[in-house]
């Protein structure tokens, strides 16, 4: 079995997620991985089952003609799936998903990003070393803007673009209060419980992704909007100048957004616990169907 996931060139934390959770999870018959969206990828098996796991990924680029496991992925880019009747669905990320999929509402659940929480401790908030952390989407980091910003403030900065999951984590649930762009950012502070803060300063901040999560956890999807910046390629002095005003602009809406410490959001234990348990099942019964399949 293959886990699917997306893959950028710098990486991508809540990508990178795929890579470091399902194998410490998934005991049976794990054979690699393979990106989604590469139509070079070869499918050198055709009976081999194909594992879609965190991430909006069920899109029409989900090739028809290899068993699949659908196990908390989202809808939200591209086009619907043209046919997933050879899908396995355990569960989606939540009921947006669930419906454009036409799928009934108890496959939708929330993100499997929550599984972490059975590898790293909960951290009291006395504990928490950093006091607000600020962790963008991986397209706006170009030109360093968010960092800079954040050591103007004195706020911790947290680079989305890695693939080292243990050290983020750990950065994440740190933390006092979490300033987020990154939607993984806002799951992963979520499930530790650590206060967050939504934020989109880019197109990538897809609402609807975004919105399909709040949901599953009780809770609203009210962005504040920053102004983009976006890196200077071109080498031009004016574009130079522009940005310099707008990196004062970026400071200042970030400042706005500190002084409204209202806006911080978190959701409600009980039923965090419930998805856990929920997950737990749902993952004992993907254990079962690989026993059957005569995965492993």
């Amino acid at each position: 079995m293959k886990i699917v996931y997306f893959h950028t060139a710098k990486g991508n934390f809540g990508d990178e997620l795929n890579r470091w959770l399902w194998p410490r999870i998934i005991t049976r018959g794990l054979t690699g991985f393979t990106h989604h969206g590469n139509a070079n990828t070869p499918i050198d098996d055709p009976s081999e089952l194909w594992f879609y796991g965190i991430g909006t990924i069920l899109d029409e680029r989900i090739p028809p003609d290899v068993d699949k496991i659908i196990f908390g992925s989202g809808f939200g880019y591209g086009a619907r799936p043209p046919d997933i009747a050879r899908a396995k669905v355990f569960f989606v990320r939540g009921k947006y998903t669930a419906r454009e999929l036409n799928l009934t509402p108890d496959k939708a659940l929330t993100d499997p990003a929550i599984l972490l929480r059975r590898f790293f401790p909960l951290i009291p908030e006395h504990d928490r070393i950093h006091e607000i952390s600020v962790i963008p989407h991986h397209s706006s980091v170009k030109g360093d803007f968010w960092r800079r910003a954040c050591n103007e403030l004195g706020l911790h900065y947290i680079d989305p673009r890695t693939a080292d999951i243990q050290r983020l984590v750990e950065e994440i649930s740190a933390s006092k209060l979490v300033i987020a762009e990154a939607m993984h950012g806002a799951i992963v502070a979520d499930a530790f419980r650590v206060p967050w803060i939504a934020i989109s300063s880019v197109e990538e901040t897809n609402d609807f992704k975004w919105r399909d999560w709040c949901e599953s956890v009780g809770l609203d999807y009210k962005p504040t909007r920053f102004t983009a910046i976006y890196e200077n390629t071109s080498g031009s002095a004016l574009k130079n100048g522009i940005n310099a005003i707008k990196l004062k602009v970026r400071e200042r809406e970030l400042s706005k957004v500190l002084k409204s410490r209202c806006l911080a959001q978190l959701s409600d234990e009980k039923l965090l616990d419930t998805h856990l348990r929920d997950m737990d099942q749902r993952l004992g019964d993907l254990q079962d169907y690989l026993q059957q399949r005569g995965v492993g």
